[in-house]
C-alpha cells in the first residue's frame, strides 16, 4: 500500500504540448528481451564486488539469495534458497532452513556450506557491498565463529549485537548477499583472490539466468537457466545493450529493436507518455540526488557555505522542468512511505540569502571550485542550473562531467553531485551513509558512506541516535526516532545538500509483461513475458 501511495504521488502528468509519437513497432524476438542501458559504471559483475544499480539488476537473476522481496511489498521477506527461517528468542541468532534440490549454472549442488562461504567472501573481500554485513558488526576476525553451515541445509546465522530484526533480513534480500557457487569460485582462485578475477566477467550462480558474455560498455548476453528451481523462464535470452544516449533508446525503442529503455530524457519520456505507445515505470529509488561537499575544504566546510548551497537550488524551476520525471521535492532525508518522514521543505531559491551567508564566512567575493558529475541526464541539466544561480552569489563552479565516483571514493573531489540509492528499504540505509562516519579517518573502511566519501564529522548524537533506532524493537518509538533524526539532519547544515527523492524511470514497450521495475534494484527476468 505505501508503495502504491508513493507512486501515486510521483506520478507525473504527460505534457500537454508534447508532440506525439507515431511508429509501427518492429519485432523482437518473442523469446528474447532486450533492455538499453548504460553501462558506464559497471566494471564486472562479482556480486560481492559490484553495486551499481545496473549491476544489482543483473546479478539479482543471475544469482539467488536467502530471502527476497516482492517490489510491491517490502515489509514481508519471501523465501528463495532458503525456505524458512526462526529467529532466537534474544533476536540474534537466525536459523535458515536451505532448499533441497539446488543446483548451480555448473551442475553443482547448493548446499548451506555454499551460503556460509558466500557470506564470508563477502565480509571477507571488504568492497562497497560487504556494507551489508559488515554493518552489524560482521568482519573477517568473527565472520567464520558467527555464520556457519550446521549440516548441508541448516545455515546459523549470529549478530554481534541485537538489531532490528527486519534490518537483518533486508540486507540479506541485497544483491550483495548472492550465494555463490564455492567450488566453481575456488577452482578459479589466483593467489588468494576468491575468484574474484574469473567472477568479473563470469557468474558463480543458482538464478534463473546464467551469462552467457560480458563486455563492459558494449554488451551483456544471459541466458535461460532451463533446471532453475523455480521453473525455465519464459525469455530465452536477455540483451543489456549499452546506450548513454537518449537520442539512441527512443530511436531504439521507436524502432522495436529494444524492448526497455532506461535512460530516456524528460522531453523523450514526455513524448512516449503523451503518445501512449509505451508504458512508463517510475519507480521509487529510496534514495536522493544529493550535493557533496568536500569537509577537507576550508571554504566547503565552512557551515554558511553549507547552508548556503541549499538556497541556491531552484526546487520549484526543476521540478516543473528537468527533475519532473526524475525526482519528488524533498529536503529532508527519509523517503516517502518509510518510518519518520516528515513533510517539511523550509528552503527555497534565495541568491540574496546565500550572498548574505557567504559574506557571514567571510566570503563575501566568492570563491571558485570544480564539481565533478555523472554522465546522463538529469544530472548535466542540473547542475548547470546549479552553476548558474550559484555564479550570481559569486561562486564559480567548474562542471567535470564523466565517471569520478572512484575520486569521490577517494574523498579528492571539492564537490561532487550525483544520486544515491539504496538496497536496503528501511531509514537506516539511508541515515546510515548520509548521517554517521565513525571514523573520519582516509584510511577507514568506510567507503560504501557517502558521509565518509564528504569527509563529514558528524555530529556524535546523530550518529547515536541512527544507531538507536537500528536497534529499537518497538516500531513506534522507531518511528519516532526517526522523525527526530530526520528533523535535526535538515536544520543541520550538512554536507550532504539533499534536494529530490529519487524516482528511477523506465520505458517499457506495450508487448512486454510482468517487467516491473524494483525499488532496491533487484528487478527480475523470470517474470517477463511478451505477447
Amino acid at each position: 500500500m505505501l508503495r502504491r501511495q508513493f507512486l501515486a504521488s510521483a506520478a507525473i502528468a504527460a505534457v500537454a504540448s508534447a508532440a506525439p509519437v507515431k511508429f509501427a513497432l518492429a519485432a523482437t524476438p518473442e523469446d528474447q528481451f532486450v533492455i538499453a542501458t548504460n553501462m558506464t559504471t559497471m566494471r564486472g559483475v562479482d556480486p560481492h564486488e559490484a553495486n551499481q544499480i545496473e549491476s544489482c539488476e543483473i546479478l539479482a537473476n543471475l544469482y539467488d539469495r536467502l530471502v527476497y522481496f516482492e517490489p510491491d511489498n517490502l515489509a514481508e521477506p519471501k523465501p528463495q534458497i532458503a525456505t524458512s527461517w526462526e529467529v532466537s528468542a534474544d533476536g540474534k541468532t537466525f536459523t535458515f532452513k536451505i532448499r533441497d534440490g539446488v543446483q548451480f549454472h555448473s551442475g553443482n549442488p547448493l548446499t548451506a556450506k555454499d551460503a556460509e562461504w558466500s557470506l564470508h567472501r563477502l565480509v571477507k573481500l571488504g568492497l562497497s557491498p560487504a556494507i551489508d554485513l559488515r554493518q552489524w558488526g560482521f568482519d573477517e576476525t568473527n565472520v567464520e565463529t558467527l555464520i556457519r553451515a550446521t549440516d548441508p541445509q541448516t545455515l546459523l546465522i549470529e549478530t554481534p549485537e541485537v538489531w532490528n530484526h527486519s534490518l537483518i533480513l533486508a540486507s540479506l534480500a541485497s544483491s550483495g548477499c548472492s550465494i555463490v557457487d564455492r567450488e566453481l569460485a575456488l577452482s578459479k582462485e589466483q593467489n588468494g583472490d576468491m575468484g574474484r578475477n574469473f567472477m568479473q566477467a563470469a557468474d558463480a550462480g543458482s538464478g534463473p539466468f546464467s551469462l552467457r558474455s560480458f563486455r563492459p560498455n558494449d554488451l551483456l548476453m544471459a541466458d535461460a537457466f532451463k533446471d532453475y528451481w523455480n521453473g525455465t523462464p519464459a525469455m530465452r535470452r536477455v540483451i543489456m545493450r549499452h546506450m548513454p544516449e537518449s537520442s539512441v533508446q527512443r530511436l531504439q525503442l521507436e524502432a522495436g529493436d529494444v524492448d526497455v529503455a532506461t535512460r530516456l530524457s524528460s522531453t523523450d519520456l514526455a513524448k512516449f507518455e503523451s503518445a501512449g505507445n509505451v508504458a512508463i515505470q517510475k519507480v521509487p529509488g529510496f534514495g536522493f540526488y544529493y550535493i557533496a561537499l568536500n569537509q577537507k575544504d576550508d571554504i566547503l566546510s565552512r557551515p554558511q557555505v553549507r547552508e548556503a548551497f541549499r538556497y541556491l537550488i531552484d526546487y520549484d524551476g526543476l521540478s516543473k522542468s528537468i527533475m519532473r520525471y526524475y525526482g519528488v521535492m524533498r529536503q529532508t532525508i527519509i523517503p516517502t512511505g518509510l518510518p519518520g518522514v516528515v513533510d517539511e521543505a523550509p528552503y527555497k531559491l534565495d541568491v540574496e540569502k546565500a550572498k548574505a551567508l557567504l559574506a557571514e564566512a567571510g566570503l563575501a567575493d566568492g570563491f571558485a571550485k570544480t564539481c565533478y558529475l555523472p554522465s546522463g541526464t538529469p544530472y548535466l541539466e542540473f547542475a548547470q542550473s546549479l552553476q548558474a544561480n550559484a555564479a550570481k552569489a559569486g561562486i564559480k563552479l567548474d562542471l567535470q562531467v564523466g565517471d569520478y565516483l572512484g575520486k569521490f571514493r577517494e574523498r579528492t573531489t571539492d564537490i561532487y553531485f550525483a544520486r544515491s540509492g539504496e538496497r536496503l528499504p528501511d531509514p537506516h540505509s539511508i541515515l546510515q551513509s548520509y548521517a554517521s562516519n565513525s571514523d573520519n579517518s582516509d584510511d577507514a573502511p568506510l567507503s560504501g558512506l557517502l558521509a565518509w566519501r564528504s569527509a563529514w564529522d558528524v555530529p556524535k548524537d546523530m550518529q547515536d541516535q541512527v544507531l538507536a533506532a537500528a536497534r529499537e524493537t518497538d516500531a513506534t518509538r522507531r518511528a519516532e526516532i526517526y522523525s527526530g533524526l530526520n528533523k535535526e539532519y535538515l536544520h543541520c547544515s550538512p554536507a550532504l545538500v539533499t534536494s529530490f527523492e529519487r524516482i528511477d524511470v523506465k520505458a517499457v514497450g506495450k508487448r512486454v509483461s510482468g517487467y516491473t521495475g524494483h525499488p532496491t534494484w533487484v528487478t527480475r527476468w523470470d517474470t517477463v513475458t511478451k505477447a
